[in-house]
């Protein structure tokens, strides 16, 4: 199976634009993950993809992405036994402001929000470049405490994001994302690409102000939390780059 979408990674398909935004100057590799026992370095490859723009649309946050994200994942083969894996390495997302004054006052109250993993990550075969991963949403602000987090390792946002055509349940419609294309060959080939997802659910917010039950109410009337699906969206513009383990030196 991971062979099969390290395949379908490899081709170039048609899409209508490329990423609107510049290419990064360089790609951080430093999220790589450790190659399994007997996986060769040779045909084994880390990818790194960093996000240049977007949105993130969750409850009542409707949040631009105007600061880089990056998520870093492995295709390895070990052949000897034929198998292959893949195996997530990391998300990097910078804490964005999505709220100036949940508490009325913009400068103390602002609250900020933070993607992070949330342990699930799946590549299936197919030709859109499915991603299926796992995230939380910290929410930041002194008066919520340092756990306050929408979503959670036992209990995820699970975005199933596509570069082809989504199928949401209502009030959300179809929206299409852009497939795979090379847009720089020198020095490094990279390719572009536009994932999106709008049929995933959003549980509710909890641990806020260290687990106060009124405060974990107060930001879920706020936030709009939980939120059912296919009132929720993800649409991130995308750089994609590669490199194998030999050449990371692995």
């Amino acid at each position: 199976m991971a062979a099969a979408a390290l395949l379908t990674f490899g081709m170039a398909t048609a899409a209508s634009a490329a990423n609107p935004d510049p290419i990064p100057s360089s790609f951080d590799f430093s999220d790589c993950p450790p190659l399994p026992e007997g996986a060769n370095p040779t045909f084994s490859n880390c990818y790194v993809g960093v996000v240049t723009s977007g949105s993130f649309k969750i409850g009542n946050f409707d949040q631009q992405i105007e600061e880089p994200l990056r998520f870093t994942y492995a295709n390895t083969f070990n052949p000897t036994t034929f198998e292959t894996k893949i195996i997530f390495g990391g998300l990097e997302a910078p804490k964005m402001l999505v709220q100036p004054g949940l508490f009325g006052d913009p400068f103390v109250s602002a609250v900020y929000a933070k993607v992070e993993y949330a342990g699930a990550f799946e590549m299936p075969v197919s030709s859109d470049f499915q991603i299926k991963l796992g995230v939380k949403v910290r929410l930041i602000n002194p008066l919520l405490g340092s756990n306050c987090y929408v979503g959670s390792n036992a209990n995820p946002i699970l975005l199933n994001l596509t570069t082809g055509t989504t199928s949401p349940p209502p009030p959300n419609t179809p929206i299409t994302g852009e497939g795979l294309q090379v847009v720089q060959t020198d020095p490094i080939v990279v390719r572009s690409a536009k994932h999106v997802g709008n049929d995933f659910a959003v549980p509710e917010a909890d641990n806020c102000a260290f687990g106060a039950g009124v405060t974990d109410w107060l930001v879920n009337q706020i936030g709009g939390f939980p939120s059912p699906a296919g009132t929720n969206t993800m649409i991130q513009n995308e750089y994609i780059v590669k490199k194998t383990y030999a050449e990371l030196g692995s």
